[in-house]
């Protein structure tokens, strides 16, 4: 048996997708649903692509593994470090100090893969422009080698995202998402054939990139929907169709027997016309002040420095341009965009403008460089951006905007919580569509909507599709009851993965087993060995881990 537990993370996919496809466009799928139990599966909070997969990975809450967005905040300087602060052992990793043979492959946010005892590791993208793996993203790195010879380059973003607004850009997509669904699917078959796995956990980020970019030719309803033919409108569907077919193949090459998990680490859904500033909400409510012109234009020409790069260099260049003084420019140029225009010494509170991760820091004296916020002050500083937040009001329909104002606590626990912005948002939806959430750059209106030229969207810019709180989840194989759909949150299934396995699931873990879909065959029978620290690299791996590590600006 080549695998006897197969997990496959299908970046994005929404159950709500899956149901209007229907079982004759996705038979696999439903099979498993059908067998066996599924959810509309519930995200950690917001529904960001990192800390969602970094706590299916690890089993706890983001508090403890410490990952929360692609970037770190030390004041008003960002550096890019994806999961490299990462503070909580892989669920594989602890799998192999028992001895059990893992293989992961492709997972983001997992950058420097952890050296395996019995199994493979290969990490996914660990920055938002990475273009390919070299040796430094795969354990034990000769493996690389063999993968390369064999199948080619792994790479990440061969679309080039930040330029889906080129001409016959959206048409081409689909197929080359197919492709590169295909390629995996070979990949994972070589890896299988090469072993008998316990665990064999593989990433598909396709239904993803569709969803962002797809959703308004899916969606005729769409505010943003161009006006196409009607087999224009089927990408989306042809992606969701070749995933399914991969998940047909892969439970084939995995085994009669196997367990399979289907996992999904958010849903997604339709984005409106509507653009939102949330610093210059709180700037309207006397919260936060802007510098004079002159900041304002320096924020403006950073943000369009930035675009330029983004946009006019091809894929391999502007990963080399990432790397370039230890990747600290691309983090100056995050820094100031972000906040080049607020004046801090002004401001009691400010947002990071992040569209999948709305929140807002308190500009604390005890914690900021130029914190005006008094410890005393801190709980009518946020009663007050709770106020000025839920007051705001859709210009055009009279709705309103933010529908809950979280403070991290309510959200997460654990010792990395400083992580977190003070005060995390949920947004209504306008319509069904979300609001984008996009950089204010100094003053100005707190609304916009967008010209019909931006509705297609980019990489950087606002997508036609956008995050939603609930995935998709199945679990089909001989522990599995045929219980149908079923309440789950992502790390349960992460806890009930473990149970799958006859283990114990670690005391810190997030989630709970789901032992309503278990049969009588699952049980807890084994007790893993606890990891006293992250494996470190190996001598002769240390130096490339480290140079990868630098170009990115993960360390000094």
């Amino acid at each position: 048996m080549p695998a006897r537990h197969l997990v496959l993370g299908l970046d994005g996919a929404d159950l709500t997708v899956i149901r209007a496809l229907g079982p004759a466009a996705l038979p696999h799928l439903f099979a498993l649903m059908e067998r066996g139990a599924h959810a509309a599966l519930e995200s950690v909070q917001p529904p960001a692509t990192l800390p969602n997969w970094t706590t299916f990975l690890t089993g706890v809450d983001p508090g403890r593994h410490g990952v929360f967005d692609f970037t770190t905040r030390q004041g008003t300087e960002v550096r890019f470090t994806g999961g490299t602060v990462r503070e909580a052992p892989f669920l594989v990793e602890r799998l192999d100090a028992a001895g059990r043979r893992c293989a992961c492959v492709a997972f983001p946010a997992t950058y420097p893969p952890p050296r395996l005892e019995h199994g493979v590791f290969i990490s996914g993208w660990d920055s938002p422009v990475a273009f390919e793996a070299d040796r430094s993203f795969v354990s034990p790195p000769a493996l690389h080698d063999r993968l390369r010879a064999r199948f080619g380059p792994w790479r990440f973003d061969d679309a080039d995202e930040m330029n889906a607004d080129q001409p016959g850009w959206h048409a081409r997509l689909p197929g080359l998402l197919e492709e590169r669904i295909a390629h995996k699917v070979e990949v994972a078959r070589w890896l299988m054939e090469r072993e008998t796995w316990d665990l064999f956990a593989l990433y598909f980020g396709e239904s993803d990139t569709a969803s962002h970019h797809l959703w308004a030719f899916h969606d005729a309803a769409s505010p943003r929907s161009p006006a196409v033919p009607a087999e224009a409108r089927d990408g989306l569907a042809r992606v969701y169709r070749a995933l399914d077919a991969a998940v047909g193949a892969l439970a084939r090459a995995a085994g009669a027997d196997v367990e399979i998990t289907v996992v999904s680490d958010h849903g997604s859904g339709g984005a409106s016309d509507v653009v939102l500033h949330l610093n210059r909400a709180l700037a309207e409510a006397g919260l936060l002040q802007f510098h004079a012109a002159r900041g304002g234009r320096l924020a403006e020409l950073v943000g369009w420095a930035k675009g330029q790069a983004l946009t006019r260099l091809p894929p391999r260049l502007r990963e080399r341009l990432f790397r370039l003084a230890g990747g600290r420019l691309p983090g100056w140029l995050e820094s100031r965009a972000r906040f080049g225009a607020i004046d801090f010494a002004r401001t009691r509170a400010f947002s990071d403008e992040l569209n999948y991760f709305p929140g807002v820091w308190l500009n604390l004296a005890e914690r900021e460089p130029q914190g005006t916020v008094a410890a005393r002050d801190r709980e009518s500083t946020v009663r007050a951006v709770e106020q000025a937040l839920l007051a705001l009001r859709d210009p055009w329909n009279g709705q309103p905007v933010v529908d809950t104002v979280w403070r991290r606590e309510e959200l997460y626990d654990g010792p990395h919580l400083e992580r977190a912005p003070d005060l995390l948002l949920r947004l209504h939806l306008r319509e069904g569509y979300s609001y984008n959430v996009q950089p204010s750059g100094g003053p100005g209106a707190l609304f916009r909507r967008l010209d019909p030229s931006e509705h297609l969207g980019k990489k950087g810019r606002s997508l036609q599709g956008s995050h939603r709180e609930r995935g998709f989840f199945a679990a089909a194989g001989p522990s599995v009851a045929p219980v149908g759909e079923i309440d789950a949150h992502i790390a349960d299934a992460a806890a009930t993965l473990l149970a799958r396995m006859g283990v114990v699931v670690p005391a810190e873990a997030r989630g709970r087993v789901l032992w309503e879909a278990l049969g009588e065959t699952a049980g807890e029978t084994t007790e893993l060995p606890e990891l006293a620290a992250r494996r470190a690299a190996a001598p002769g791996d240390e130096r490339e881990v480290e140079k990868r590590l630098r170009a990115l600006g993960y360390v000094d």
